[in-house]
């Protein structure tokens, strides 16, 4: 067995492509589109205070697992953290090629001074993290990795221990109810916010800027998050808007135009990535312009308020127009992001006729 540095374009695509030779007859995995995950690791505003490292595991000449480690010295400063992530991992079911991985990151870790190591996270939390834990029968949307269930109990072999857990729902749209719209109006008028109106979808590219900046401060209390640099904020606004739907893009804002807060919602594209298999030539876009036009099922991606509205219901207004906007496009299920399992703001989806899907977890481990 024989632990290399990615440091070649060459092994840079085969860093990428790995999983899906290593998921190859998964019926849940999803392949990212190769351009966007080497453009991820190449090109991210976030490397200008971050610094990331990737090694592939050989054996007998095949790549067996792959791993990264990323320093966010940002992060550990604002935070008084001391850390080092890994992330991008991927491996067979071999404790030794695992432990082989996983040694080169604390490694290095322990050569910066680091004390702690944590993941599987990225640059921040508008990237995939977490491993899942629970509901390995089920597809994931193309925000969050898939993996086998056999993860969990390599890295906890190696002394890694849980961290924080995050849940998410698949949601049965039905019909809206009467109490939300009348809690939904009564919350309009009582708090002067309302929903800002989108003919066009560069109407709502223009206001990128303003959304993720409402996100930086309605996220500020998450874990693992950090606000958004401008650099960041235009990449973000580039990869989310571009597919945005005016429909399924709801921003609340007050009597002085001011955006108060969001929901940002697309139709799955899990199964278009999977008959893409990352790429979108000859025929991948085909696949996903068809799940953007008729879908069954509804990712919501980003939703939020202003510090100042949490406690006071707004979150309702959008909830009812989210509602409306699925049953007009023929939704028939919806799945919400990652939520912290403490997260008190997600009990709103007991009111649903919802249920947990996935459970996903960051861990941890000291490599003093």
């Amino acid at each position: 067995m024989e632990i290399v540095e990615v440091t070649t374009k060459k092994q840079r695509k085969a860093f990428v492509r790995f999983p899906r030779k290593l998921y190859k007859g998964c019926p849940h995995f999803v392949p990212p589109l190769d351009k966007a995950e080497l453009r991820i690791i190449e090109q991210h505003p976030a490397l200008e205070f971050c610094t990331l490292r990737m090694w592939l595991a050989y054996k007998d000449g095949e790549i067996v697992g792959r791993i990264a480690g990323l320093i966010n010295h940002k992060c550990n400063e604002i935070k008084g953290q001391r850390r080092i992530r890994f992330g991008w991992f991927d491996v067979v079911d071999d404790i030794e090629v695992t432990r082989a991985l996983f040694q080169k990151v604390e490694e290095w870790g322990r050569s910066q001074g680091l004390e702690e190591i944590c993941g599987p996270s990225r640059f921040s939390n508008m990237e995939k993290q977490s491993m899942l834990v629970e509901g390995f029968d089920h597809t994931p949307s193309i925000c969050s990795d898939y993996n086998y269930p056999y993860y969990p109990r390599l890295v906890e072999q190696l002394g890694f221990e849980k961290e924080v857990d995050y849940i998410q729902y698949k949601v049965k749209v039905t019909e809206v109810s009467e109490r939300m719209i009348r809690l939904a109006d009564t919350l309009s008028e009582r708090y002067h916010v309302h929903l800002r109106h989108f003919d066009h979808k560069s109407q709502l590219k223009d206001c990128g800027k303003e959304f993720f900046s409402v996100l930086n401060k309605s996220y500020s209390h998450i874990f693992n998050f950090i606000p958004l640099t401008e650099a960041e904020i235009d990449w973000a606004v580039e990869d989310n808007f571009k597919v945005a739907d005016v429909d399924l893009s709801m921003m609340l804002e007050d009597d002085n135009g001011r955006m108060v807060g969001f929901a940002f919602c697309l139709p799955s594209l899990s199964e278009a990535f999977r008959k893409a298999n990352g790429s979108l030539f000859p025929l991948g876009w085909y696949h996903v312009l068809r799940a953007l036009k008729k879908n069954k099922y509804v990712d919501m991606y980003l939703t939020g308020v202003l510090p100042e509205y949490v406690h006071t219901g707004v979150h309702a207004i959008y909830h009812k127009q989210m509602h409306q906007a699925f049953l007009k496009k023929g939704f028939e299920y919806a799945f919400t992001s990652q939520q912290l399992e403490d997260n008190v703001a997600a009990r709103i989806w007991t009111k649903y006729d919802s249920e947990p899907y996935f459970r996903r977890r960051c861990y941890r481990k000291n490599i003093e």
